[in-house]
């Protein structure tokens, strides 16, 4: 049976290549529960094992042929072999996060098999002070970003105690469900003459604020500001964009979301504008470590939640905003608040467009040079974005897996044609969880970024306060690691 593709699923689809995969997922670190010795993986492994993948979309596969008007399709499958997609790699003992994110690096380069359904989970052994990890990668195409923070959801649980939490392959939703607007009624729907009213009145609405919109970007190109609007492509050229080859690597680094919510607080600001502006300070540091500091500052593509009188009950929507991030500014205030400005001036725009049409035409056509560059395979020379960096908020509270503690959890997003840098973060109860991806080929060493971010926290804090406690957070880096082939996890000073 063939189940049709929506146009989002199936341009993922095409856009992929040896190159540029676009699967996301994501690492977890996590402790043994007391009492469990070292064959406790095997027994996770062995449980899940007993739960069949016969769910949409874990029984997706894609189609030998095209569906309908020559578009991709899904075929369902009523059996899926779950030990093409289940495996238990083991680190040489004691193995620290070290060699645990190039095994994950190795894992995560190239694409998923497409002769079966577009997913893989590995449960990882071998881990110091008894801990072990889980890694995740799904193809964009099966799962986005409201699925995502869903499973894990429902594959963890607030209470250590319990158990029988079934892997995420078998959580059903009901799609059916999601769409209704929560009150479990029919919803009344207008007539004819009322429909034609409405339609009148949008489009008039929507005319009205795309001549808004596209005034206001017409006006940023004629007179650019640090902390203004960013008009499309008018990022510099650098050296994070260009030709992507297949490798895959990663940095990471743990913080105090405690002192990003001081900082935030004490200078008007939201955590993400924190967050933008030490990465920030991070990108500046390692593009001068290489002599490759454009002129210009990067163009951060980072999304946002614009409430939408439109939404339906949720009454939100999440779109792309580009911001400055002040990378050609040494000072860190000054780089703040110029990235601070920036942040707010992409998120106005967005809230003068209440009707979704408005928003989808605007977006549409600021995005087409980018998407035909892709299709004609030069997306590297059209400059609409430096790098992506995501902020995704995470549970407040500790969570397990069937009574192990979850004590990290790495995001690991997609490189899109072009663009050799990601940077991804979820928070975790009381800290950030920073993932920085990087195609090495153009953007070697990924772990010097992630340590640059929490240096940036460092300086930002000096530059503005307010002043840290007299206790700190060590470093968990190993002493021996070498920052460019071997990522290692870092908790922030």
């Amino acid at each position: 049976m063939l189940q049709p593709m929506n146009v989002l699923d199936a341009g993922l689809l095409m856009m992929e290549s040896a190159q540029t995969p676009m699967h996301i997922g994501g690492v977890q670190i996590l402790r043994l529960p007391r009492g469990e010795g070292v064959d406790y993986v095997r027994k996770v492994v062995e449980q899940v094992m007993r739960h069949p993948a016969d769910g949409a979309p874990f029984n997706y596969r894609l189609a030998a042929g095209s569906g309908p008007l020559g578009m991709p399709a899904w075929e369902v499958l009523d059996d899926v072999d779950l030990s093409e997609h289940v495996f238990r790699p083991a680190l040489p003992y004691p193995g620290g996060e070290r060699e645990l994110f190039a095994l994950v690096s190795r894992l995560n380069s190239g694409p998923l098999d497409r002769g079966r359904p577009l997913w893989e989970q590995h449960y990882i052994e071998g881990l110091s002070g008894r801990r072990w990890a889980t890694f995740t990668r799904i193809h964009h195409a099966l799962m986005d970003g409201k699925w995502g923070m869903r499973l894990a959801h429902e594959t963890t649980s607030a209470d250590p105690r319990a158990r029988h939490l079934p892997p995420y392959w078998a959580v059903r939703f009901d799609k059916a469900a999601d769409a209704e607007d929560g009150s479990g009624r029919d919803q009344a729907q207008p007539g004819w003459w009322e429909r034609q009213t409405q339609m009148r009145r949008q489009g008039a609405e929507t005319l009205t604020e795309l001549r808004k919109a596209f005034g206001r970007m017409i006006e940023s190109y004629r007179h650019p500001s640090d902390d203004g609007l960013v008009s499309p492509y008018v990022a510099p050229e650098c050296v994070l964009n260009g030709k992507l080859t297949a490798r895959r690597e990663l940095g990471v680094v743990r913080l105090e979301l405690a002192r990003i919510k001081r900082l935030a607080h004490a200078n008007e600001a939201t955590v993400n504008e924190v967050v933008l502006c030490i990465c920030g300070g991070a990108l500046r540091r390692y593009l001068l470590a290489r002599d490759a500091l454009p002129d210009k500052s990067l163009v951060a593509n980072m999304p946002i939640a614009v409430a939408r009188a439109d939404a339906g009950s949720g009454g939100n929507a999440i779109v792309s905003g580009m911001v400055y991030l002040a990378t050609h500014l040494a000072d860190p205030a000054g780089r703040f608040r110029a990235v601070r400005g920036s942040s707010r001036h992409a998120k106005e725009l967005y809230r003068e467009m209440p009707s979704q049409t408005a928003l989808s035409i605007y977006l549409g056509v600021s995005g087409i040079p980018f998407i035909l560059a892709q299709l004609a395979g030069q997306a590297e020379k059209v400059h609409a974005q430096t790098l992506v960096i995501s902020n995704v908020p995470g549970p407040r509270e500790r969570r397990y897996v069937n009574g192990a503690e979850l004590l990290s959890e790495f995001p690991i997003s997609l490189l899109v044609p072009g663009q050799a840098m990601n940077i991804t973060v979820v928070s975790l109860a009381d800290a950030l969880d920073v993932a920085v991806l990087v195609c090495p080929s153009l953007a070697p060493a990924p772990q010097e970024v992630a340590d640059g971010i929490a240096d940036s926290l460092d300086e930002l804090e000096r530059a503005l306060g307010p002043r840290r406690s007299a206790t700190r957070k060590s470093r968990t880096t190993p002493k021996t690691a070498s920052r460019r082939t071997q990522p290692a996890a870092r908790r922030s000073r």
